[in-house]
């Protein structure tokens, strides 16, 4: 079977509910016509680049599944009758692809984005505990400098 991808711009005015009724439908669609779903990514509501049936934002919508050709069509048929659908377009991306190696490639991404996240966060806690250190200690240091600025306990106050 051939996979997929198919990116489609809702109205933003449209409710969650409905938003999440319409994806669930072509999500159905491609289940009817023998197609499996591998990923749907709701990328949310964006600023378009200009005016699309007079609106300025869009919710972003993309769907990434394995199918026969004809329920690819069936999709687009009916993304293009669909009002609450400002712009669409699907890709072929794989002419002969395995469901089964698709999702362990899919799910091989997740863990390396979860594992550099992961990675981040710990570069980022690090960081700000090495900040912090360096607060706790800026006083005794500011402290050491002015002393030695004005001569030491010893000093007659005037600077070296």
């Amino acid at each position: 079977m051939r996979r997929y991808e198919t990116i489609f711009i809702l109205r933003p005015d449209a409710g969650d509910p409905q938003i999440k009724e319409t994806i669930k439908r072509y999500e159905g669609i491609i289940a009817a016509g023998s197609g499996e779903m591998i990923e749907t990514e709701e990328w949310g509501s964006r600023e378009l680049a200009y005016r699309i049936k007079g609106e300025r934002r869009g919710y972003y919508v993309r769907l990434d599944y394995v199918s026969p050709g004809p329920v690819m069509n069936e999709v687009e048929r009916n993304l293009k009758l669909s009002d609450g659908v400002l712009r669409y377009m699907s890709v072929l991306v794989d002419d002969d692809a395995d469901v089964a190696k698709v999702r362990e490639e899919l799910e091989a991404r997740n863990r390396r984005i979860a594992e550099a996240k992961a990675a981040q966060e710990a570069r980022a806690v690090s960081l700000m505990a090495s900040q912090q250190e360096k607060i706790e200690d800026a006083p005794e240091e500011i402290m050491e400098a002015a002393v030695d600025e004005i001569g030491g306990p010893e000093g007659d106050g005037q600077p070296d």
